[in-house]
């Protein structure tokens, strides 16, 4: 099976991290009061900080196989003209 690739924003997946630690600090807090811990926090978190250790920048891949293809002049060029709308 031939592998697939997906754009995903860093920034957003480091913010939903930020919301669900303090929704588990939240539920923890209430979780004392009331003995009932879900662990579902903790699963998500590892999923999210897990795709982010296994993420490759994009920029700089761009640029690897830009520059294989251009020469030094148009990759400078392509590179600083080069905008992303993620």
């Amino acid at each position: 099976m031939k592998e697939e690739f997906i754009i995903i924003s860093k920034t957003a997946i480091q913010k939903r991290i930020e919301e669900l630690e303090k929704q588990m600090q939240e539920h923890i807090q209430s979780a004392q009061k009331t003995g009932d811990y879900d662990f579902q926090f903790e699963d998500k978190l590892e999923e999210l900080k897990e795709i982010l250790s296994q993420s490759t920048p994009l920029i700089p891949e761009i640029e690897k196989a830009y520059k294989h293809c251009l020469s030094n002049e148009e990759f400078k060029d392509y590179i600083s003209n080069l905008k992303l709308d993620i």
